[in-house]
């Protein structure tokens, strides 16, 4: 019996990312899937509304160590407030950072690393002396 063989062409571009790099230092398989599994890492959530980035561990928001990551993304809502409303979106996705690395979890409970490049805190600074100029 002659069985079809999966094409690489037709691999997703998820799957491609997932098995690429497994050989790495953290494998796909060893990235966390309950809060208690978190360690060192740390874990942020994106909103879907407001675009804004909160981090959730370490933090101030205290969940149960049982708690499987990906059911955070339906049981947490934003809370920033503008113009005295609150924002009340929903996280697009969390994203783990360890060791100058990131993953992104995705609703089906799948990480997925993260290859962008995000702006950091001392990557801008004022300058002094420049006019303001009006557009």
């Amino acid at each position: 019996m002659v069985t079809a063989m999966r094409s690489k062409a037709l691999l997703s571009k998820s799957a491609r990312l997932k098995t690429r790099r497994g050989a790495d230092t953290h494998r796909v398989d060893t990235l966390p899937m309950r809060v208690a599994d978190l360690g060192a890492g740390e874990l942020v959530a994106h909103c879907d509304c407001c675009g804004r980035h909160f981090q959730l561990y370490p933090g101030h928001a205290d969940f149960d160590a049982k708690t499987r990551l990906v059911s955070l993304l339906d049981r947490l809502a934003c809370g920033a407030r503008r113009n005295g409303d609150t924002c009340g979106g929903l996280p697009r996705r969390l994203i783990l950072r360890r060791d100058d690395r990131s993953w992104v979890l995705d609703s089906s409970g799948t990480w997925i690393e993260e290859h962008s490049q995000f702006w950091e805190r001392g990557d801008f600074e004022a300058l002094q002396g420049r006019s303001q100029a009006v557009f």
